[in-house]
């Protein structure tokens, strides 16, 4: 597939950015090697198959394996200091 410069200019007014004529030649070729690569990629044949049967669920279940504030007293024994079974630390913001 070919580019041409006045696409190259319709593409430039419509994506308004400036292309210096230095510039043009280097984006031409750029063009023309990208649409050669799509143009190979459009070529691909792609056999389809029905995917959804063949998938199947990898994560885990969802276990709970503590109850609720068992590590509690471990934790708050661990804190260089705590008030009414919270951690206390040092004010951030003033």
């Amino acid at each position: 597939m070919s580019f041409t410069e006045a696409e190259l200019d319709n593409l430039s007014i419509l994506a308004r950015i400036d292309i210096m004529p230095e510039e043009k030649q280097k984006m031409l070729a750029d063009m023309q090697a990208i649409l050669g690569y799509i143009s190979e990629i459009n070529q691909v044949s792609v056999v389809s198959s029905n995917l959804e049967q063949e998938l199947i669920n990898v994560v885990r279940e969802d276990v709970v394996t503590r109850e609720t504030g068992s590590n509690t007293e471990t934790l708050l024994k661990e804190a260089p200091a705590t008030e009414d079974g919270y951690v206390k630390v040092m004010q951030v913001l003033k």
